[in-house]
């Protein structure tokens, strides 16, 4: 007897999964495209995740809020933390990368809820534009220097030179 020959009902599936990755082929060469005359940033951010692997992907600068948010958390060397006396003990490791603190490695202590993380651990999460510890999520910036970060953050946006005094909008 023997088997059939054709299988009519595996055609259909089959060109559609040719279809799909043909279309997906035309999605990369125009997402490449894209990136090539430096017009990534009109790309949906989710297509343009999947065209490349992340680790292709240029580094980004960071953004304004995050500069600004650097700026209020210090950095010391680790060594000089215990030489600070502090009545609670100092944590001996970073809750993001989970390795210990080295006397000669910088960390960012944060002014409000005194976690401690590795400089570059924190700065990444910063620059993923989040104002928050990693940790317990309460804010970067001390509530007494909130007006003062807004102020230097309008002040360095550039529209603040939009809105002046003599500024009266034509009807």
């Amino acid at each position: 007897m023997g088997f059939p020959v054709g299988y009519p009902e595996v055609l259909v599936p089959k060109l559609f999964l040719h279809a799909l990755s043909l279309l997906a082929w035309l999605r990369s060469l125009v997402a490449a495209l894209f990136r090539l005359l430096h017009l990534s940033d009109l790309l949906d951010t989710d297509a343009s995740a999947l065209a490349w692997p992340p680790e292709s992907q240029p580094p980004r600068a960071p953004t304004l809020s995050a500069l600004l948010i650097r700026e209020f958390l210090p950095v010391t060397a680790f060594r000089d933390l215990d030489d600070a006396g502090e009545s609670p003990p100092s944590p001996t490791g970073c809750a993001v990368c989970l390795s210990e603190f080295c006397a000669e490695e910088e960390i960012r202590c944060m002014a409000n809820c005194k976690h401690m993380f590795h400089r570059a651990c924190v700065d990444r999460w910063i620059d993923h534009d989040q104002k928050t510890c990693p940790l317990c999520r309460t804010p970067f910036v001390p509530e007494h220097k909130v007006e003062e970060y807004n102020q230097r953050l309008w002040a360095a946006s550039g529209v603040s030179q939009f809105y002046q005094d003599d500024y009266t909008p034509s009807l």
